[in-house]
């Protein structure tokens, strides 16, 4: 038998695809912890707020004048020993909900989040059903009427 067509070693193959997806989802879920230095924590909150005058950057990576007065606003309140989210909200009042980057995981922004992944899961579940139909062997088996009339049509060729 040959060792790549037996199903045990595609059911396994299988199970270490499904491992090394879950343990790539685990190490991208969990990060390093929060930022330990005072321009760390700017560097991360800023990297979460959209640059007011530009047009794609963020906050982090514009060296405009907005930017450059909105990350000085930012480690001024990280001295004060605000959280990020109380230094995202002060700047989200200053500029208006357009400076977040980030959607709120709650309510109906929250979709944005969960709906991708749901469709994944429904359109993997779909393909694993469908190939599993696919592969299964038919129920039904030639009779000898079946075999006598195949008999009969390569006969009058």
């Amino acid at each position: 038998m040959n060792l790549l067509r037996s199903s045990g070693f595609r059911r396994g193959s299988w199970l270490v695809i499904a491992a090394l997806m879950l343990v790539s989802l685990g190490r991208a879920s969990f990060d390093d912890g929060p930022p330990r230095t005072t321009d760390e924590q700017v560097q991360a909150i800023a990297s979460t707020l959209k640059c007011p005058v530009c047009k794609s950057q963020s906050v982090a990576d514009s060296d405009v004048a907005a930017s450059r007065a909105i990350r000085l606003e930012i480690a001024h309140l990280v001295e004060e020993g605000r959280s990020a989210d109380e230094v995202r909200n002060t700047i989200a009042a200053n500029f208006g909900d357009r400076v977040q980057l980030i959607p709120p995981a709650t309510g109906l922004a929250g979709l944005v989040w969960i709906l991708p992944v749901v469709a994944l899961i429904v359109a993997l579940a779909a393909l694993t059903a469908a190939f599993a139909r696919w592969r299964r062997t038919p129920t039904s088996a030639a009779t000898d009427e079946d075999r006598a009339l195949v008999d009969q049509a390569l006969g009058r060729r």
